[in-house]
């Protein structure tokens, strides 16, 4: 299986069930995601121990990668965080954390005014902290109240223990799924799952997959084969297109009480499909006036596109992706939107009058010929037939915009 994972995304603390102790694994992708921000759900990582090279499949919703841990589900805690209205707050041996309402200090006290459930703010008084080192800026989960909402990589503070940690995986022991925390003080910490988190047996939510994708893709169903294990559905065999591969990913992703989707699935090929064939099909759907785009690029490598485009936020390409992966012979398709909010409306209306008189240019005769202005500069985007076209629409639009501050990305093809 790891061939089928060739990025190293990042190395991550995690439990190995072989070596009994915490060791740092490699989390592996099946595509160089960036984890800069967080990362998209559903995405399939194998994470592999550096020590003895066992592995195990995990799921990017339930990491706490590059993402930041701000929201309702984050309790900062009294003491060890610096606290703002807004945060959800927990005093040491109290029942529940509340809303923070308001807060001031004075010269040796700190005066929090509290919500809980709701309820009318209450005043609370502590004695003035210096907090100088934050471990967990944006907050901690409380376990064992919250074990079914933490992810693996979120810093954890245990109300009964009075105790610290980290999640460093999920495991299943006797049957029943827990959640792992290294504490403070290097033990381990084995909370079980509440029942309604629980893993679905593997026969019963097998069945239940298998009936799904029988009624809901009859004309595929047969040529695929179903694995469950531990809530992961692995899905094999070969589909007509790329489309239907993305839509039974979709379909698994979406059943409840399913972890993930592991795709290893390929797209029947009934006639060799050169790179270069594919790779001028996909320009040509991106050079279409249909969509509004702009700062394209598509590369394709071993029948696998990585499609990079920008565009208004109101002008979303909704079925471009769709569109791509219905092309024949396409085995995978990354696509990656960058949607921006518009500026310079003025300028962007002149980009497309001037768009209009490129297209019923006569010595541009046959091209598709598309002007758009973002990051302060002019860009000529889509195909012509020579350079002659080339340079002579990059002419006019020069005289037109009346600057030469013009990035021609014309193609030639």
């Amino acid at each position: 299986m790891r061939a089928q994972f060739p990025y190293r995304l990042h190395t991550q603390k995690l439990f190995c069930r072989r070596c009994r102790r915490v060791m740092p694994h490699g989390l592996f992708a099946k595509e160089p995601y960036s984890t800069y921000g967080g990362m998209a759900p559903h995405i399939p990582l194998l994470c592999r121990c550096d020590e003895c090279g066992t592995t195990f499949v995990g799921f990017s919703q339930e990491f706490a990668i590059g993402q930041s841990n701000n929201g309702t589900d984050y309790t900062k805690i009294y003491g060890k965080n610096r606290i703002i209205p807004g945060n959800w707050l927990y005093f040491k041996n109290t029942v529940k954390p509340g809303i923070v309402k308001s807060y001031f200090q004075t010269e040796d006290k700190e005066v929090f005014l509290v919500s809980y459930d709701g309820g009318a703010p209450e005043k609370v008084e502590r004695p003035k902290t210096l907090i100088r080192n934050e471990e967990a800026p944006d907050g901690y989960r409380l376990v064992p109240a919250q074990t079914a909402q933490v992810l693996i990589g979120d810093n954890v503070y245990h109300a009964i223990r009075d105790q610290f940690g980290v999640a460093v995986g999920l495991v299943s022991d006797g049957g029943k799924d827990k959640l792992a925390i290294l504490l403070d003080d290097n033990s381990l910490l084995f909370i079980t799952i509440p029942l309604s988190k629980q893993n679905v047996p593997n026969a019963t939510l097998s069945e239940y997959v298998r009936q799904k994708l029988a009624q809901l893709f009859p004309e595929d169903y047969n040529r695929v084969q179903v694995t469950v294990g531990q809530g992961i559905v692995y899905l094999e065999g070969i589909v007509r297109s790329l489309a239907v591969k993305k839509a039974l990913c979709a379909c698994v992703n979406n059943m409840p009480r399913v972890r993930g989707c592991v795709d290893f699935m390929r797209v029947q090929m009934e006639t060799y499909i050169s790179d270069e064939r594919l790779e001028s099909s996909i320009w040509r759907l991106l050079d279409a006036p249909a969509f509004k785009i702009f700062d394209y690029s598509a590369e394709v490598r071993n029948s696998r596109a990585n499609v990079r485009l920008s565009c208004f936020d109101f002008n979303f390409p909704k079925d471009l992706e769709n569109r791509i992966a219905d092309l024949p012979g396409l085995q995978d398709l990354s696509l990656t939107i960058n949607p921006i909010p518009e500026k310079h409306s003025d300028i962007q209306v002149t980009c497309r009058v001037i768009e209009k008189e490129l297209a019923q240019n006569t010595r541009l005769a046959g091209t598709m010929i598309r002007l758009t202005y973002f990051n302060n500069k002019y860009v000529m985007e889509g195909r012509v037939s020579n350079s002659f076209q080339k340079q002579w629409a990059l002419i006019n639009a020069v005289k037109m915009v009346r600057t030469a501050s013009i990035e021609n990305r014309l193609r030639v093809c």
